[in-house]
């Protein structure tokens, strides 16, 4: 039994028994876990009902090498994104980035930068950013990160260059923009305007830290909200449940 301690979020908890429940975590160090947390839901140092989601927590727990389920032994609360709380717009963006993450990881995969991305995300959104735009640059980041971004810079299909300031198509399937005569032979596309185009490339090359203070004029905001659920709904080959509410 090794004992492991790291940084970590609550992505779901499911009650276990009578007292207690199983976490699954987001950590810095190990990527996605799941614990035991035994008498969780007892209170524990005057904190009552368990874990919440979307905590930063430091916690420490036992891998078990014959288990995916380890024991969680510890764990210090360092921040609950408390003015998330008090807004259902945050609240609700913040759910929907708890969400992504949770489907387009895997167990024990780590990834330091998605954590880091995904805690400075919500620092954001909690202290002053704006959800719409916030989530949109989570999106984008998060998608180069794990390899799936989309090709914005050229065709697709033929690579040839695309001409950014006219209305362009995008093509899940074929996973980006496409040039005008790729477009007539492929049924599956949308269509995206230079603006989108530019500000999806833009957004793939900065730190969350840089976009905190973006604007996006909400005409862009709405349709590069619509490819991009069109785009991950492709991926993950289902639809989020989130989506509803942002």
């Amino acid at each position: 039994m090794d004992f492991c301690k790291t940084p970590a979020i609550t992505l779901r908890r499911t009650d276990y028994k009578d007292s207690s429940q199983i976490i699954t975590f987001y950590t810095r160090d190990f990527g996605k876990i799941q614990a035991l947390a035994k008498g969780l839901k007892r209170s524990v140092k005057g904190i009552s009902g368990g874990m919440d989601l979307l905590t930063y927590n430091q916690i420490v727990f036992i891998q078990r090498a014959s288990s995916s389920l380890n024991i969680l032994t510890e764990w210090a609360l360092r921040d609950n994104f408390h003015l998330l709380r008090n807004n259902s717009r945050k609240y609700y963006s913040a759910l929907y980035i708890l969400e992504l993450v949770r489907e387009f990881t895997e167990e024990n995969d780590k990834n330091e930068p998605l954590f880091d991305l995904f805690k400075n995300t919500l620092c954001e959104i909690a202290d002053k950013g704006d959800p719409t735009v916030n989530t949109i640059a989570f999106e984008v980041q998060l998608l180069a990160l794990l390899g799936y971004l989309p090709e914005m810079s050229c065709c697709a299909s033929c690579k040839a260059k695309v001409d950014a300031k006219r209305l362009s198509s995008f093509s899940a399937s074929e996973g980006g923009v496409l040039c005008t005569d790729c477009s007539r032979r492929i049924r599956e596309k949308v269509k995206i305007s230079g603006g989108s185009i530019a500000t999806i490339n833009y957004l793939a090359g900065k730190r969350v830290q840089d976009t905190g203070r973006l604007s996006i004029q909400s005409s862009l905001q709405v349709e590069i909200r619509k490819l991009l659920i069109y785009y991950l709904s492709f991926i993950l080959n289902k639809k989020l449940k989130m989506w509803r509410y942002i």
